[in-house]
């Protein structure tokens, strides 16, 4: 029988992680207090069908992440209601864009080259897993190139500082000097090395702990509710997962034997949906994302805890694998690389990984200190609009802030 429906065998590694997938799409739409005012709190006649029909579709996988149909509703629903949105989505949008994309071509090539629809998720899953790995690798790469530049690394500026201060602990020191410092270049360090170890069978182990604890903090600083993305990321991390680990995740001792049951698994799945959705409505009403972290907390610590028990390879384990087969399928790590590549040569920064980068390259002027001018290949970003005065709110934000627009944005 097979072990995506057999509980007795363990859950399959794709069935981890399309469970995980699932969920952190769900928080896309249910940790941003801004768009749960938006698309929730009030009725907005196309962001907010689009917005239940992503929840729906998502809960869907995430009840019967073992069933090829299932899967196939998440990614078609997640692309429809994505690509509806488009350019206006964040940028973890995007890299859930090209997986979904992976997702159903992945579903039809095999539908093809088989002639039959009798297709497993662990089918689906061998073929475009390898390109979600890239995903997570190119992602780190950005997110410590992007960040070479002095809006990030200076004192006065880096995001780095008050996400820090919205930890607990951290609060307490980070008035001092060296811990502003350690904020900054930590932050640098820890995506490099992360990147650096998924690279091998056995350093990934250890790339998942340190990258899954780093966008664990993320997620759980006072300084805003970013477990949307932070969810994502530990989605991304669970694809370096060893092929065996669900099957000696479901024979850990501290897991209940309850949970181990099919039935009870989903209505426990049903209910943290619940729960997503009931913070949300409590974060839009009271603006406040103490619930929402704490949730994303007790789901990210747990996950973390398995990794950390049972992530290691063993020589059961499949062989690891990062280059795509086909080799068609290598397309789109290499579109997202190129897509990130955007602001250096006037594309734009949307959707390429700049955020809380400080990265500047509009108007031919770049801050970063390796690529310090633009290669003019486009002219998206050359005009910038400075604003007066505006009764559009983001243009009135933008002008407080002294920021300018880009004309073609505009």
């Amino acid at each position: 029988m097979n072990v995506e429906t057999n509980p007795s065998h363990g859950a399959s590694h794709a069935t981890v992680f399309v469970w995980v997938f699932a969920l952190s799409a769900i928080w896309h739409y249910t940790s941003s207090s801004t768009d749960i005012v938006r698309n929730w709190m009030q009725f907005d006649p196309f962001l907010t069908p689009i917005s239940i029909a992503a929840v729906l579709t998502a809960l869907v996988a995430a009840v019967f992440p073992d069933r090829v149909w299932a899967l196939l509703v998440f990614a078609l629903g997640q692309l429809t209601t994505i690509f509806l949105r488009f350019p206006f989505v964040a940028d973890h949008l995007v890299m859930e864009l090209i997986l979904h994309l992976s997702i159903v071509l992945s579903f039809v090539y095999l539908a093809i080259t088989r002639r039959s629809l009798q297709i497993t998720t662990s089918d689906i899953f061998r073929l475009f897993s390898p390109v979600g790995r890239w995903l997570l690798i190119v992602m780190y790469f950005f997110g410590t190139f992007h960040k070479i530049n002095p809006g990030f690394l200076s004192l006065e500026s880096s995001c780095a500082i008050p996400f820090t201060g919205g930890l607990p602990i951290a609060s307490l020191f980070i008035d001092q000097l060296w811990a502003q410092y350690f904020a900054i270049y930590s932050v640098l360090i820890f995506e490099l090395v992360a990147m650096l170890l998924l690279f091998s069978s056995r350093g990934k182990y250890w790339g998942m702990l340190l990258g899954m604890s780093f966008h664990f903090i993320i997620g759980i600083s006072n300084f805003g509710t970013m477990a949307h993305f932070s969810a994502f990321a530990l989605a991304l991390h669970t694809l370096f997962l060893p092929s065996g680990f669900g099957a000696r995740a479901l024979s850990d001792r501290l897991l209940p034997n309850a949970i181990k049951d099919p039935f009870t698994a989903r209505v426990l799945t049903a209910i943290l949906v619940a729960l997503q959705v009931v913070l949300a409505l409590h974060l839009g009403l009271t603006g406040q994302g103490l619930y929402v972290n704490l949730l994303f907390s007790a789901f990210a610590l747990i996950l973390m805890y398995m990794v950390f028990k049972h992530g290691a390879m063993q020589s059961s384990d499949e062989p690891y694998r990062l280059l795509p087969q086909p080799a068609w399928m290598g397309v789109f790590p290499v579109w997202f690389f190129l897509h990130c590549l955007s602001p250096y040569i006037g594309l734009g920064t949307g959707g390429a990984l700049t955020m809380f980068s400080g990265l500047r390259t509009e108007a031919g002027i770049s801050n970063h200190y390796i690529i310090s001018k633009p290669i003019p290949l486009f002219e998206y970003q050359d005009k910038v609009i400075y604003i007066e005065s505006a009764t559009n709110q983001s243009l009135q934000n933008a002008s407080a802030d002294g920021q300018g627009v880009i004309a073609f944005d505009f």
